[in-house]
């Protein structure tokens, strides 16, 4: 008899329940995370040298230094980069390699934007190796700038003799 009188007067509560109480009342609340628009950011995300191995005098001894530089998120309009390329270290040491036009403001374009400089052997170049890196010197206001990680931001190149 318990049982029964449980089976027919559990649905008419849930219906009384259901008419009466108030929209919001029967809604489960549930946790929702708030979304948060990404603030931009801009990094160096690879650098690569090509040939990677050139000549102190004979041909080649010129290279392309190209660096990806990555845009995330909502960037202002006409978003640009200061972006800079030099030699982080050598092997012997005081070696080097000149850059034409090392820096430059260049205009970004959300996701990655493609930036070539040149370089080439001069009298102070010797047989041996170079860490070129390429770094960010600013961006549009707005526009954070993100550190790379070392193997991103660097390549290297190698001096053949002569």
């Amino acid at each position: 008899m318990r049982k029964q009188f449980l089976a027919t007067f559990l649905p008419v509560l849930v219906f009384v329940g259901c008419v009466f109480l108030e929209p919001e009342a029967r809604m489960v609340p549930h946790a929702q995370k708030p979304t948060t628009v990404p603030k931009p950011f801009v990094q160096v995300t690879s650098v690569t040298v090509e040939p990677s191995a050139i000549h102190k005098t004979q041909s080649p001894n010129r290279a392309t230094i190209i660096a990806q530089i990555l845009l995330r998120g909502k960037a202002p309009s006409n978003a640009h980069a200061v972006v800079e390329v030099g030699t982080s270290s050598s092997e012997p040491p005081n070696n080097e390699l000149r850059y034409h036009d090392p820096i430059r403001t260049v205009a970004l374009q959300k996701g990655v934007t493609v930036v070539k400089f040149k370089a080439e052997s001069t009298a102070r170049t010797f047989a041996g190796k170079l860490n070129v890196a390429v770094t960010l010197g600013g961006a549009t206001k707005g526009i954070k700038v993100k550190d790379s990680e070392p193997k991103d931001c660097m390549a290297e190149a190698t001096i053949l003799e002569p």
